[in-house]
């Protein structure tokens, strides 16, 4: 998984690098920086306040040397500071809120419960890479539903995508059929769809926006079934593998071990599945036709 997930992480941010680079080259080939973080915060403002974004990049050319970079950061930071309007979109934040809590707490129950998962330097950096991902998921909720439409659409595809994920993981881990690959094939085709349906039903901005919270929820959704899971049958049932793997594993009892298993593995799935899903998503905006 491990290497998926960079592989993802390297696409994503060459793609918005490469984009950012071509939109805001001038004369020489050098990046106008100042111009691409006024351009992202316009481009991130409510629909409701458009007229803010095209007034904060009509008088960027007014700034120049450092006093251009000193607007440009005040903007950014006006930009994220900016309050929602309307209940949905502060709901959707919430939301999100309250499940990586949820999370974390369902994490922090199952350390409290089996001291033995602590094995070294390497469980406090997943831990701190976790509660990272967690403010992060936040933080990129806040920013992204601005327009509360966005946010409602977001946390509804969501939902769907993930109630989809934990159904067909139940059928495959119950029933182990080839014919299941065929529908974990269309998994990542759901993501697509998410991102194309918001673009044609808006504008690529949106499409790219909702796609990207519906792969937070989403994520989050399924992390917490399967901490919540782990919690309740603490691993169980152990299968060939975790008993065989247990006698070197140098975990104190095949409870704790299994534990640490299922929640290795939530946490893998948690970024892969955020991260996957998000690029899918706005592999679907691209392709789309926007409305607007």
């Amino acid at each position: 998984m491990t290497p998926i997930i960079v592989a993802l992480l390297v696409f994503a941010f060459a793609a918005a690098a490469y984009g950012a680079i071509r939109r805001h080259r001038v004369h020489g080939g050098r990046v106008d920086g100042p111009a691409a973080i006024v351009g992202w915060t316009a481009r991130f403002l409510a629909t409701d306040r458009a007229e803010w974004g095209q007034a904060m990049v009509g008088e960027l050319d007014q700034y120049h040397g450092p006093a251009r970079w000193r607007y440009a950061l005040g903007c950014a930071a006006a930009g994220l500071g900016l309050p929602r309007r309307g209940a949905r979109g502060r709901w959707v934040v919430v939301s999100v809120l309250g499940a990586a809590i949820a999370g974390a707490a369902l994490v922090a129950y199952e350390f409290v419960r089996y001291p033995g998962l602590v094995t070294g330097a390497g469980t406090w950096l997943a831990l701190a890479t976790f509660a990272g991902v967690m403010v992060g998921f936040v933080a990129v909720t806040g920013v992204t539903t601005r327009d509360p439409r966005i946010g409602t659409a977001g946390l509804v595809a969501g939902c769907v995508v993930a109630a989809v994920w934990v159904v067909v993981g139940v059928v495959v881990l119950s029933v182990h059929s080839k014919g299941l690959v065929f529908v974990l094939l269309a998994l990542p085709l759901m993501s697509v769809a998410v991102g194309m349906i918001a673009t044609r039903r808006g504008s690529r901005a949106s499409g790219l926006r909702t796609a990207v919270v519906a792969a937070v929820v989403a994520s989050l959704v399924v992390f917490l079934v399967l901490a919540a899971d782990t919690s309740i049958t603490d691993g169980r049932p152990y299968d060939a593998g975790q008993l065989q793997d247990f006698a070197s594993s140098g975990y104190p009892d095949l409870a704790t071990y299994a534990v640490s298993d299922s929640l290795g593995t939530a946490m893998v799935l948690l970024l892969f599945m955020s991260v996957g899903n998000a690029v899918l998503g706005a592999v679907g905006a691209a392709l789309a036709k926007p409305r607007d």
